[in-house]
């Protein structure tokens, strides 16, 4: 359903919110140095009483027009951060959640952030904040002063890039995100090929990564030609339907790593190492792998993909 064809009225996002009609599902992220999960991202969908189920792209927008998206942000970080508790507890990897542009200059939510992790007994260090890029005549300063704010509760911040590192990513200072992701599909097309234009910009992104020191991340990985390219590209992270689609945590079982390594042309894990990284308070990964570089403890609950 596209987002044209739903008519929608702040009666049904205050039905909804209260009813709890908003689900949220997970997608890995894999490490691509040892198959470790580095951690799950939030995707969300509307579970409409007489619309049936609605992805992002069909009621993003209105919540946008409406002035209320910080309201989906924090029904989303408070529903995800149940969730994952209920599947992992407060251990790692931990969870990421999608930022919109109105949470960047909401002065309300790092202090929101904190006090809903403490409350919960949750490391705030195990989420991760996907911070959309700004528009081009934003106030770099006021973003960069709320980015630091967020950076100071000791969440984790990541900044999603389609195509080349713009003038954002070189002008916001101090640089205050750990991750860089980046997908698309001249990005993945290349990686598929490893030659057309996509090569300048990920070697832009790439380059800038390393000087900031922060990993950078492939989105939207679908096939095994492109996850093959992506590592020796300098990609240390991946996700997409190639390694785990977006579903509800239960799915995700310990079988699914060795599976991962697979593509990964790694060695599989034994069962009892496999059984350790589910058990509470288990390391991300057994000891007995060797650990790549460390990758972090580390708009998806409301990109328009979400439902992929």
């Amino acid at each position: 359903m596209v987002a044209q064809a739903v008519r929608l009225s702040n009666v049904d996002i205050d039905n909804a919110l209260r009813n709890k009609d908003f689900e949220v599902l997970f997608q890995p992220i894999f490490d691509l140095g040892n198959g470790a999960l580095a951690r799950v991202e939030t995707f969300i969908r509307w579970r409409h009483p007489t619309l049936g189920v609605l992805p992002p792209g069909a009621f993003i927008s209105f919540f946008e027009t409406q002035g209320r998206m910080s309201e989906l942000t924090r029904y989303v970080l408070s529903e995800a951060l149940t969730a994952y508790t209920s599947w992992r507890g407060p251990f790692a990897p931990g969870f990421s959640i999608n930022l919109a542009l109105t949470d960047l200059s909401d002065e309300s939510f790092p202090s929101h952030l904190s006090v809903l992790m403490r409350e919960a007994g949750f490391p705030v260090e195990l989420v991760t904040l996907e911070c959309p890029v700004p528009p081009v005549d934003a106030d770099i300063a006021a973003v960069s002063r709320q980015l630091q704010r967020l950076a100071a509760t000791g969440a984790r911040l990541a900044i999603e890039v389609r195509g080349r590192a713009n003038d954002f990513l070189a002008a916001v200072d101090p640089f205050p995100f750990a991750e860089i992701k980046t997908g698309g599909a001249a990005i993945l097309r290349f990686a598929r090929t490893v030659r057309g234009p996509g090569l300048s910009a990920i070697s832009e992104l790439i380059e800038l990564a390393a000087q900031k020191n922060a990993a950078i991340t492939a989105v939207g990985v679908e096939d095994q030609a492109s996850l093959s390219a992506l590592k020796g590209l300098g990609f240390a992270a991946a996700q997409g339907n190639h390694l785990g689609k977006v579903g509800p945590l239960a799915q995700f079982m310990p079988g699914h790593v060795n599976e991962v390594r697979g593509h990964l042309g790694l060695e599989p894990l034994s069962s009892d190492d496999l059984a350790a990284l589910f058990r509470t308070g288990a390391p991300v990964l057994a000891a007995s792998a060797q650990p790549h570089e460390k990758f972090a403890d580390d708009q998806g609950a409301q990109r328009g993909d979400a439902d992929g």
